[in-house]
């Protein structure tokens, strides 16, 4: 998150924005260290912020296995709190509903999460 904060430094991002970007590439990390590269200090996840005038971009980038992930339901508190759901499953959904795009990209051995954040305009999460 501080690295990515010190890469867009001097950027006209609104600090909610920012925040929700610093989120959400934590949330992304922490499931590329877990899933992905299952804690193996040998496969260390990367970081790339990519700017354009119209997007600021960060891939988190693994080199786990890649599993198909089953089409799952959006997370819904009162299901996981009656057991109908699993506790689990935020992770997606929160950095979904954090960036203004996320792509799923898989070449060559890595998995890539692209986050994206509009620049310069409306944006779905401003």
């Amino acid at each position: 998150m501080e690295r990515v904060e010190l890469a867009v430094r001097g950027l006209r991002i609104d600090q909610r924005r920012l925040d929700n970007l610093k989120t959400a590439v934590a949330e992304a990390t922490m499931n590329a260290m877990e899933h992905g590269n299952e804690y193996r200090r040998d496969r260390p996840v990367t970081l790339r912020v990519l700017y354009a005038p119209d997007a600021l971009r960060v891939q988190v980038t693994d080199r786990g296995q890649t599993v198909a992930r089953p089409e799952s339901e959006p997370p819904d508190i009162e299901k996981k709190l009656a057991g109908e759901q699993r506790p689990r499953g935020w992770g997606l959904f929160l950095i979904e509903n954090l960036v203004d795009e996320a792509r799923v990209t898989n070449v060559g051995g890595t998995h890539t999460l692209e986050l994206v954040l509009k620049l310069g305009g409306d944006s779905a999460n401003s």
